[in-house]
């Protein structure tokens, strides 16, 4: 393996330094448009197997440590919990689509892309005991890309994490989980692999989405504009999601 390759595993490694089957987003808005985009064909929960009635949109929330969440059952005895901290958006345990509590978080255009077929939002409190287990997931790299058009036109992710880094000076990190079912050597491995890219440039930098263009180039968005259904069928996006911790949520 060449220096300059080993170098970059190394940096990536770091940011996973201390990973514990836990990511915490930013709030909820990113929660909520992580749910929504995770119903599409090419998502995390969708290549398990998970979804079921995609008309109904589930959204657990655990009152003993006040988060939304999403756990991701893996092909291992490990689980990934994605999560964000909140008080409650409603009382209600059903909300339709076009209830008035979607606009505080979502502009009129995410809701009308992001909102189509789903009928009704539903709201389970739920403690899952399964996290309080001590349990550890192995990062393991399966591609490393050298620019992020490569990354977006190759691996086509529609949801891409962002580890912001803490100085300029140092990269971001982009990745996406890949969900390649790993063999362990040991029965006491749990592997997890990504496709990565590191970001020297900022690019994703308070940015929320990547547009493809035709041509492959790609633009960077805060928020998705009203758009015609011509440059919607040329164009792909991946949903950025920048992680605020690794931490574990209690």
């Amino acid at each position: 393996m060449s220096e300059a390759l080993n170098n970059k595993i190394n940096i990536v490694d770091e940011f996973f330094n201390g990973f514990t089957n836990f990511i915490e987003l930013e709030n909820f808005k990113s929660f909520l448009l992580l749910t929504l985009t995770s119903q599409g064909p090419m998502n995390i929960m969708a290549q398990l197997g998970l979804g079921g009635d995609k008309s109904v949109i589930n959204l657990p929330y655990n009152p003993d440590f006040n988060i939304y969440f999403q756990k991701i059952n893996l092909l291992s005895s490990s689980s990934l919990m994605v999560y964000a901290k909140s008080d409650p958006i409603t009382s209600e345990f059903v909300l339709k689509k076009n209830d008035e509590i979607f606009k505080k978080f979502l502009s009129s255009s995410e809701i009308d892309s992001a909102f189509r077929g789903k009928e009704k939002f539903i709201f389970p409190k739920i403690s899952d005991c399964s996290i309080l287990e001590d349990s550890k997931l192995n990062i393991k790299i399966d591609d490393l890309f050298h620019n992020l058009e490569s990354f977006i036109s190759y691996a086509q992710p529609n949801i891409l994490f962002v580890f912001d880094a803490a100085e300029s000076s140092k990269p971001d990190l982009l990745f996406t989980f890949n969900m390649t079912p790993q063999f362990p050597k040991k029965l006491d491995e749990n592997i997890l692999q990504v496709d990565a890219y590191l970001d020297y440039e900022h690019k994703t930098k308070d940015i929320n989405y990547l547009k493809r263009e035709a041509d492959y180039s790609l633009m960077y968005l805060k928020e998705i504009k009203e758009m015609t259904n011509a440059e919607l069928y040329k164009s792909s996006f991946s949903l950025v999601l920048h992680i605020k911790s690794i931490n574990k949520p209690f």
